[in-house]
């Protein structure tokens, strides 16, 4: 009897969390590794479905593909927002910025934190349909020809994606813009 109790009363405790979980959506969620993966294509193809935005910190950025992808998606009329880490820009290591800048994209330069180390494609942040990409992944042709790395797609969830938007808004704050 105590223990059909006790079960009882866990169940109904967990129920605000389960409801909440169920009026939030149960996040999908998607892994990828290099070698071995197409996460290069993978991250096109999610840049490739944005409809309204696409928003990228990155460490580094040299992968032609990954550029290709943005430049489509400002010839579409999505919005385009990229953060980069302004010692690797300095360094040569995001060279794409400038044109893309040029193309349309709104473009940030991060000196705030010792390194802006994130690696994050937010797709249509604020939407029910966003979706977030992270990993170690570095937007590089070496992540994906020679490196051991890993992507993590995260969707379905308002209250998770919501959460990458912020942290990105915080990290343009600190930002200055590509001069």
């Amino acid at each position: 009897m105590r223990r059909a109790a006790f079960l009882a009363a866990m169940a109904l405790a967990a129920l605000p969390a389960l409801a909440r979980a169920h009026a939030e959506g149960v996040a999908k969620v998607e892994v990828a590794f290099t070698p071995g993966d197409d996460v290069e294509g993978l991250i096109a193809r999610r840049i490739a479905s944005a409809r309204e935005s696409v928003r990228v910190q990155a460490y580094l950025f040299t992968d032609r593909r990954l550029a290709r992808a943005l430049f489509a998606a400002l010839r579409r009329g999505v919005r385009v927002e990229v953060i980069g880490d302004a010692a690797e820009h300095a360094q040569g290591g995001l060279p794409w910025l400038a044109s893309l800048s040029r193309a349309g994209a709104r473009v940030y330069l991060d000196a705030a934190a010792a390194a802006s180390h994130n690696k994050i494609v937010i797709v249509d942040g604020g939407t029910p349909w966003a979706a977030v990409v992270t990993g170690s992944y570095n937007f590089t042709r070496s992540a994906q020809a020679r490196n051991a790395e890993n992507v993590v797609v995260i969707s379905g969830n308002r209250t998770l994606t919501d959460r990458f938007v912020a942290n990105f808004r915080s990290r343009r704050e600190g930002a200055s813009p590509l001069p």
